[in-house]
């Protein structure tokens, strides 16, 4: 097989490295939202109810109080968190999508991350399409 010619290898070399960070960027690129989903739910899962509600951004629209009504543990609206799994996410306007399965729920919660605060709330989208 005779061999490419020299002045192909660092074009055809560019375009690959192209290729791979635009799939690393589109595979990782809501890395930082995700994991902010994941630090409040790993809040929850110890119990740390006052630093979870931190990190969801206290507002007077949502108190403490209804914040405890929907992920206070047993008797709350989500239950207990025990195990989770972050399935996807996509980027709608300028926040995050985050949809997260639960063991425990039939059908995944949908999150919502603020770019510019990092702040939590529910997603105004129940799908990632």
């Amino acid at each position: 097989m005779p061999a490419k010619p020299r002045w192909l290898t660092i074009p055809l070399a560019s375009a690959l490295l192209l290729v791979l960070a635009i799939l690393l960027i589109y595979k990782f690129g809501n890395f930082r939202q995700e994991r902010v989903v994941k630090n409040f739910l790993e809040e929850l899962r110890q119990g740390n109810y006052q630093k979870a509600y931190q990190l969801w951004g206290p507002a007077p629209s949502y108190p403490y109080a209804d914040f405890m009504k929907d992920w206070g543990g047993t008797q709350s609206y989500y239950g207990t968190i025990r195990r989770y799994r972050i399935l996807d996410s996509k980027s709608r306007g300028n926040g995050i999508v985050v949809s997260v399965e639960f063991d425990h729920l039939k059908n995944p919660v949908f999150f919502w991350v603020d770019l510019k605060t990092n702040t939590l709330a529910f997603s105004p989208f129940n799908e990632l399409k």
